[in-house]
C-alpha cells in the first residue's frame, strides 16, 4: 500500500553522486580553460615578438633602400635620403627609429656590426654600406644582414 502523502523525489545518495559528477566535470572544465588560456597567452606573446621583429626588418630594408647615404655615429645610424632623414638608435633592449616621430621596437640585440667596403666603419660620421644585426627572441639568435649599394654619383658627392 502506497502512502498518499509522499512526494516523488531523489534520494540523498542520488543527489550526492550527481554533485560528485558535477564537481568532477567543473574541475575538468576549469583545468582545460587554464591550459587553453595559458597556451593563448604564450602564443600572443610569441606572435607580438615576431611581429615586432618583422616590422623592424621591413622598416630597415625600406629605409636603407631609400637612403642616399648612411652614416654611423657610435650605435646610431643616420640614413639621409632625397626627401627625409631617418635615424636608428640601437640599444641592448630596444631599437628607436626617428623620422617625424619616434618608433620604439622592443627587441633584444645580441650584436651590431657596421662596415664600409668590407672594412670597419669609422666610429663618428663614417659611411656604412653593410649592417649586421643579431637579435635574440625566445632564446634563439636571429641574424639579419642589410647591404646598401651606393650609386657612383653618391660616392663622388661624398668625396667632394
Amino acid at each position: 500500500m502506497k502512502n498518499k502523502n509522499s512526494i516523488p523525489a531523489f534520494t540523498i545518495m542520488e543527489l550526492t553522486i550527481t554533485m560528485l559528477i558535477s564537481a568532477i566535470a567543473i574541475g575538468l572544465m576549469y583545468s582545460a580553460y587554464a591550459i587553453i588560456s595559458h597556451s593563448y597567452l604564450s602564443f600572443a606573446s610569441r606572435n607580438e615578438s615576431t611581429g615586432t621583429i618583422a616590422m623592424l626588418d621591413q622598416r630597415l630594408k625600406r629605409d636603407i633602400d631609400k637612403a642616399e647615404i648612411i652614416l654611423r655615429d657610435s650605435n646610431t645610424i643616420t640614413m639621409k635620403g632625397a626627401k627625409d632623414t631617418v635615424v636608428y638608435r640601437f640599444r641592448t633592449e630596444r631599437v628607436i627609429r626617428e623620422k617625424m616621430h619616434a618608433d620604439t621596437f622592443k627587441v633584444s640585440m645580441e650584436s651590431f656590426v657596421m662596415t664600409f667596403e668590407s672594412g670597419p666603419a669609422s666610429e663618428s660620421g663614417g659611411r656604412v654600406d653593410d649592417l649586421r644585426v643579431v637579435l635574440a627572441a625566445e632564446g634563439r639568435k636571429i641574424p639579419y644582414h642589410y647591404h646598401k649599394i651606393y650609386s657612383s654619383v653618391n660616392l663622388f658627392k661624398l668625396l667632394n
